[in-house]
């Protein structure tokens, strides 16, 4: 199951919007209950830095792309990232307790 990541900076003045985006994707995300899905964003504490994971179970389609708040966070990450838009990156887990499937 490949997990992904971004991670990114964002100017101090942004980070508040990128958070309210960050809640509204999380509502939209709660409401579906998109199955084989496991997904998190996580904040540097009171910071700019910001780091989403997100874990699919085989065969399952990233249902992100499909949800209107998702697509909006991508747009204000892309305008608000300190340097260029981020891309996720593929990680491989060398060893988890209860974090990944």
């Amino acid at each position: 199951m490949p997990v992904l990541m971004v991670r990114y900076e964002v100017a101090e003045e942004d980070a508040a919007e990128v958070a309210t985006a960050i809640d509204k994707v999380f509502a939209a995300v709660r409401e579906r209950q998109p199955d084989g899905v496991r997904y998190a964003y996580l904040r540097a504490a009171h910071g700019t830095e910001f780091v989403a994971l997100l874990e699919l179970a085989e065969g399952v389609e990233n249902p992100l792309p499909g949800i209107e708040a998702a697509r909006r966070l991508q747009e204000v990450v892309a305008r608000c990232a300190v340097g260029p838009a981020p891309v996720p990156r593929p990680l491989d887990v060398l060893g988890d307790h209860r974090l990944f499937g």
